[in-house]
Order: structure tokens, then sequence, then C-alpha cells
């Protein structure tokens, strides 16, 4: 199958939340009210009933101006996410179209998938103890349909489709906007296996809140290929010892009883 992605070029974006609404909207999330945040952005964070939102970045430019810089924020369905290795209940999986699927059934909450996320996207709901995130509008997008975000974007600013395409398209646009911002740069095209959304920034990605240079930690890393391995090893052993164990307690047992039957 396909891989699929979006492209998002954030020098189009006007921060109008439509994509925020319509995210809210099509997947039925309850409203919430955020505390002021000192700034017309509307929440502080993403949250289990927020998937995707405008962050908000102010500052004064050259000549003593406001200015603000946008992002659109939601789980960016990396090629090797760190979260799917994470978990230790099969609670996320790659589907074959790129989206990186919860499997609530399987969720606990206990919220690997949001420590060694390099992004921080995913949220537990501490009630339910389970973790939400941008599903990647995966029953529509099975259903031949685009996401919300992107189809609600009145500036096309969310485009979405093959990602061999995205990916010629952000580098297209990035052409077009080099003179206006001369800083400008792609991100997503190779961070992490690839992204499942790619970014046109106007700036630097540190800018925007978005790590450099993602990696998985080191941490992970020596959990999965190290320590859970050996514990499972260990269990297997201590498994195998203790049948060993009643395996020879029951033969003791048969040869006391022929001993005894003998005499």
């Amino acid at each position: 199958m396909t891989r699929m992605a979006r492209f998002v070029d954030i020098t189009q974006c006007i921060a109008c939340r439509g994509c925020q609404v319509a995210c809210k909207q099509w997947n039925q999330l309850p409203g919430e009210i955020g505390s002021f945040t000192g700034t017309y952005q509307s929440h502080n964070n993403l949250s289990p009933n927020r998937w995707t939102m405008i962050r908000y970045y102010e500052h004064k430019n050259s000549e003593g101006e406001m200015e603000w810089d946008f992002v659109k924020q939601c789980c960016l369905h990396c090629g090797e996410p760190s979260c799917v290795k994470a978990c230790p209940n099969d609670a996320l999986r790659k589907a074959d179209n790129g989206a990186v699927v919860t499997i609530k059934e399987n969720c606990v909450g206990c919220g690997y998938c949001e420590i060694y996320c390099p992004f921080k996207i995913p949220k537990i709901d501490q009630r339910a103890k389970k973790m939400s995130k941008c599903t990647f509008c995966l029953g529509r997008i099975g259903n031949n349909m685009e996401p919300a975000c992107s189809k609600t974007c009145v500036t096309d600013a969310i485009l979405y489709g093959p990602r061999d395409e995205m990916v010629r398209v952000a580098q297209e646009r990035l052409q077009t906007v080099q003179g206006q911002y001369p800083k400008a740069t792609l991100y997503g095209i190779d961070e992490l296996g690839g992204l499942g959304m790619i970014y046109l920034l106007p700036d630097r990605p540190s800018k925007y809140d978005l790590p450099e240079n993602p990696q998985a930690p080191l941490s992970l890393t020596l959990l999965k290929d190290v320590v859970q391995p050996a514990g499972t090893l260990a269990l297997a052993g201590t498994v195998v010892g203790l049948a060993g164990a009643a395996l020879l307690s029951w033969r003791n047992e048969r040869m006391k009883g022929g001993d005894k039957k003998n005499d």
C-alpha cells in the first residue's frame, strides 16, 4: 500500500484554526475551556480530547512591530515511531499507509509512548487509563477521503496525498518562498524514517519547538533491545527451572512410592 502524508506549508497558514475545529467535529471530541495562555493561542497543549492545535509564537520584528508565527501541532506519524517501539502492550502499530494507529483495547495508559515520543504528542486520559492522539483520520482515508484538517484548510496550507508526491510538492514550494523567507527549511523528509507530516517552515525548526535532529532516546534502545529481552530470558529460565524442579520432585515421589511397594 502507498504511504500517505500531509504537507503543511507554514508560510501559507493564517492560524484560522479551522483544522482544529474540523478535527474536533469529525472525531466527536468534547470541547474544552482552557486557561488563558497570554496569547491568541487557544490552549496550552494537546490533550486526550484535543488531537491537533495551532501554536502561536509572538515576537517583535526589527521595526518593533508585533509579528506571529504559527505551526500546526499533532501526531507526525513517524516512519520509525518511538511510541510503537516503547509500547509494552502492542497498543500501537504502524499501518501500511503510514498511519501510526492506537489499538484502544490494548492500551493500559502506562505513558511510555508520551515519554519516548520526541515530540511529546500522545496524551494519557488518567481516568480511562487510555492514550489518545491524531489517528490520521484513518476511517476517512480508508474510504478515499482526505483527513478532516486538510479538507477544511481554506488557504491550502495543508495538503494530503502519496508521500512521494508530498515531498516533491514541498521541495518545489521551498524554492518559491526562499526569496521571501531566506531561512525557510523543510522538516520531516528524512527525520525518523521520514515523517507522515512534512513541514515547510519559514525559519529553523527549533523556533517552532521542533527538535532539530529528532532521535529515539538511547534509553528506549536499551529498554527494548537489552532490558526487556534479558527479562524475558530470565522469566523463561525461571519457568524452565520451576518446571524442572517440579518434574524432579514428582520423580522422587514416584521412586519413593515404588520403594515402599517393593518393601
